[in-house]
């Protein structure tokens, strides 16, 4: 039992990072993709259809939803696959953060993987006696990670060291039309991050956030993504 408990408490420090890349790749290609909610029941009226930014009766402020990516390209297999490494909660923030603005940086996308010991953190719009409401939270062992930016600030993930305290994120821009896409991720510490492993959370305002609305090559944020 002691050699368990020391396998499970240093495996947030081993570093995944070629693996765990690895393993996000098998199921599509990383490319500038457009964003479709998984046929799941818990994406409600938004399930199974592209998100636009100006629709806020189907995509209201502090709400979530289930994304692949990246995709197989059948929308189907996609909402089937079980894998969380290739899962992302979709949140569009509360509107005391923005989430009400027709704007690109009214969303944001955490990892379904959390950086302590990999259980799928979710997203948590209630507003409750807890200081830390409207937070993504890990069910399993409570680590909290605050929005936009991700940084853990409660439970075990909070204790460990950069960066392995910040949970992966994804760039995002939309297209005229309002149309939100995920751009090419950048999948290392200092920037999108290492799923499972974590991120430097101060990329969320220097690389992760759009600059502005628009499509990739009017976005600094998006641009660099791109490499």
């Amino acid at each position: 039992m002691l050699v368990l408990g020391a396998a499970l408490a240093i495996i947030p420090y081993v570093p995944w990072g070629q693996y765990l890349s690895s393993s996000v790749s098998g199921t599509g290609s990383y490319k500038r993709q457009k964003v479709v909610t998984d046929i799941n029941p818990v994406n409600g009226a938004g399930s199974g259809k592209a998100v636009n930014i100006n629709d806020l009766a189907t995509y209201p402020p502090n709400s979530s939803w289930l994304v692949t990516y990246p995709s197989s390209g059948d929308l189907t297999v996609d909402s089937q696959n079980p894998d969380t490494f290739v899962k992302w909660q979709l949140i569009r923030l509360p509107a005391e953060l923005g989430g009400d603005k027709p704007a690109v940086d009214a969303f944001v996308a955490f990892s379904k993987v959390c950086v302590h010991l990999w259980c799928s953190p979710n997203y948590d719009p209630e507003k409750s006696s807890n200081p830390t409401n409207e937070t993504y939270q890990c069910p399993c062992h409570g680590s909290i990670y605050r929005i936009p930016d991700g940084l853990s600030i409660a439970g075990p993930a909070s204790l460990q060291s950069p960066p392995t305290n910040a949970i992966p994120m994804l760039t995002l821009s939309s297209d005229s039309g309002g149309d939100l896409y995920i751009e090419v991720p950048t999948f290392d510490v200092n920037h999108n991050g290492v799923v499972g492993y974590g991120r430097y959370y101060d990329t969320y305002e220097t690389y992760i956030k759009p600059a502005e609305e628009g499509s990739a090559s009017t976005s600094t944020a998006s641009a660099g993504a791109l490499g």
